[in-house]
């Protein structure tokens, strides 16, 4: 029951000797004792190879990993080992981008978003802009880069905006065909997923909700694991007028109770992550020269945040010593009746993201950053 994932169209073909030396010289991430002579019988006979419907058989995107077969269609160019494609270039994907560059000057720096709006200012960055679909395409050949990031959210960044089924993944798809597989592929999820709400402390392997936002975050995350890319489930991300005081003191309501326990981390903090996460390669991934649909995922998970849990209450009361907020007043906190005298939140373990990633955030806490400010 060994075969390639292809979420388009499958045609089964022979790819003969290549295929059989390919898989001859990778250690197959899936758990299963085989025999080499039966696991080449059963890999010759079973590849599946994704072409676009239309396209006469030729591969018109393949995902990394995935033997390409066939004749024609896009080749990847000669690509730099240190070109970057963030696919989300909003705050957080232009800081990524931004400290790649500062790493890598030569390195050449794509950023990918819904509209052109930002395009002048990622010029300016030294950031090569483009939109997703039609454009990236015509810029940016399959597999042409070694580095990818996906940053963005189900949303687009709207507040509110419901996440449309299926979109999202095929986003991912997109993002995951410019990815030539030697270097890193980040995918930035949110810590949000976990079911734990009542105070508790959760890990990577630690249950997961069911509503209709978290089933769009753990269908790209696992899309992502299965070719091989690293998941940073992120805590709730903050700069000094962006995140939850921001808007708390903004708008002087809070909805929650004000010993509702946050965990947080520094938009820097969050790129730097990323980027320790593509500079680690395949120190953090199974391998996935040939990647096969296994019952695990071979691809990291990591919990990302600054490691002190945090109340809403001492959040407001950091933020408001803070220049900006001086003048703000105390918000309102409104407890739903179901919520009340109950504890919430939970606490990130992210040992995990520190001992392996090797990562520290340069802001400990949310209370160091506003003492930074003054």
């Amino acid at each position: 029951n060994i075969s390639l994932a292809a979420h388009e169209e499958k045609h089964q073909v022979g790819c003969g000797f290549g295929v059989l030396f390919a898989m001859a010289s990778r250690r197959l991430p899936c758990r299963r004792p085989l025999l080499a002579l039966g696991l080449s019988l059963v890999v010759a006979s079973s590849f599946w190879c994704r072409s676009a419907p239309g396209a006469g058989g030729a591969v018109a995107a393949v995902p990394v990993g995935r033997i390409a077969c066939g004749s024609g269609g896009a080749q990847a160019s000669a690509a730099g080992q240190d070109d970057l494609l963030v696919f989300g270039a909003g705050f957080l994907g232009k800081l990524a981008a931004q400290k790649w560059l500062e790493r890598h000057p030569s390195a050449r720096v794509v950023g990918v978003t819904r509209s052109d709006a930002s395009h002048e200012e990622l010029r300016k960055m030294g950031v090569e802009p483009h939109t997703a679909g039609a454009d990236l395409a015509a810029a940016a050949p399959i597999g042409g880069f070694p580095n990818v990031i996906f940053a963005a959210p189900p949303s687009g960044g709207r507040p509110g905006a419901p996440a449309a089924p299926g979109s999202y993944a095929e986003s991912i798809r997109e993002a995951q065909s410019h990815w030539d597989g030697k270097g890193g592929f980040v995918f930035t999820s949110s810590g949000g997923v976990f079911k734990e709400d009542a105070g508790g402390t959760v890990d990577e392997t630690s249950p997961v909700s069911d509503t209709p936002r978290t089933a769009v975050l753990l269908e790209a995350e696992k899309l992502v694991r299965e070719v091989g890319g690293t998941v940073l489930r992120l805590a709730g991300l903050y700069d000094i007028l962006r995140g939850a005081h921001a808007y708390w003191l903004k708008v002087g309501v809070i909805t929650g109770s004000k010993d509702g326990v946050l965990n947080l981390l520094h938009y820097e903090d969050a790129a730097e992550a990323a980027l320790t996460a593509l500079d680690r390669g395949s120190a953090v991934r199974g391998d996935h020269g040939v990647q096969l649909r296994c019952a695990e995922p071979v691809g990291e998970l990591f919990i990302v945040g600054d490691g002190v849990p945090t109340t809403r209450l001492e959040i407001v009361q950091s933020a408001r010593q803070a220049p900006q907020f001086a003048d703000a007043a105390e918000p309102v906190f409104e407890v739903p009746p179901e919520q009340m005298g109950k504890p919430s939140g939970k606490v990130y373990n992210v040992r995990r993201a520190t001992d392996v990633l090797r990562w520290t955030p340069r802001y400990k806490s949310f209370a160091q950053f506003i003492t930074m400010q003054r």
